[in-house]
């Protein structure tokens, strides 16, 4: 196996396991009493400290100053990013922004990899990035209000530039010490808000009022979340954080055929995301989006 190939098989299971964990959160911010995205991503970030586990170890080193920079921009940018995401699943379809986040998330890659990377952008990017707004823009049905546009511009953007700041991390230190402080700086970032009054609030009543069901999902779905983040992690670390990236439109088409899958299951989260005449929509964009990639690989 190949280096490439290697990237590329480590990001096909992340994505698939990154679909998944999106249809849990969706499922967690509109259908449990952790409903507030703030809430969420304070969980989310919080159990980014399953990293101590490592320490006895003697795996990680002592950070410079760059490395805990680095890292705690990480960190803030990883919490804010997961909060417009979840903001934005919780008012709009999950097909809808996973595959509007993908697109955005990309082109912010490329465009940070070529200013702070140095990575030249393929001569084909412009039109690959047609053909990408023309796939999003289908699978929307142009039916995104201005508020979950907004959230998922910034989620995707965030995540673009998450991409390439541990891209950064990882050329300045180890894979072993890059993900431990990387992981630590979004403990801080959830730590943090904890300084707002009203999401410290809830949070503590939502931990006094969470079932052990909710709780046992959200540990799940971090579980998950964290060896799926080790897949895509390795996979940069292996290769260009740009295509790496890209590929995250792989999560779109996993999270179209496990909606098509549980659509009859739990109609109140998903029969919505497939009305008359959508299934075409979402076919065709998937078309044009992977057409983008092919273009882009070239």
């Amino acid at each position: 196996m190949t280096l490439s190939l290697a990237s590329i098989v480590f990001v096909f299971i992340g994505q698939f396991l990154n679909a998944v964990i999106v249809l849990i959160d969706k499922h967690i911010v509109t259908s449990t009493v952790v409903s507030r995205p703030s809430t969420y991503a304070f969980y989310v970030g919080l159990f980014s400290g399953f990293v101590l586990l490592i320490l006895p170890f003697g795996l990680v080193g002592t950070p410079d100053a760059f490395i805990l920079k680095i890292s705690l921009i990480i960190g803030f940018t990883f919490i804010t990013s997961i909060f417009f995401l979840f903001s934005a699943l919780k008012f709009a379809n999950a097909t809808d922004v996973v595959s509007w986040l993908a697109a955005i998330s990309t082109i912010a890659t490329f465009t940070l990899s070529f200013l702070f990377l140095q990575e030249n952008l393929p001569q084909s990017f412009p039109i690959a990035l047609v053909l990408f707004l023309i796939g999003i823009s289908m699978v929307g049905h142009f039916r995104f209000n201005a508020r979950s546009f907004i959230f998922v511009v910034i989620a995707g953007i965030l995540f673009g530039s998450s991409a390439v700041l541990l891209k950064i991390l990882f050329e300045h230190t180890t894979f072993i010490n890059g993900f431990f402080w990387s992981r630590m700086g979004n403990v801080i970032g959830a730590l943090a808000l904890l300084s707002f009054p009203s999401v410290r609030a809830h949070i503590f009543v939502t931990t006094r009022e969470a079932a052990v069901k909710t709780g046992f999902l959200i540990v799940f779905n971090r579980i998950l979340g964290g060896i799926a983040f080790i897949f895509i992690l390795y996979a940069i670390r292996l290769g260009s954080v740009s295509v790496v990236n890209a590929l995250s439109a792989l999560q779109f088409f996993f999270v179209f055929v496990l909606v098509f899958l549980l659509m009859k299951k739990l109609p109140h989260l998903y029969q919505h995301e497939f009305r008359p005449g959508h299934i075409l929509h979402k076919v065709m964009a998937m078309i044009f989006i992977a057409a983008g990639f092919f273009v882009l690989f070239l």
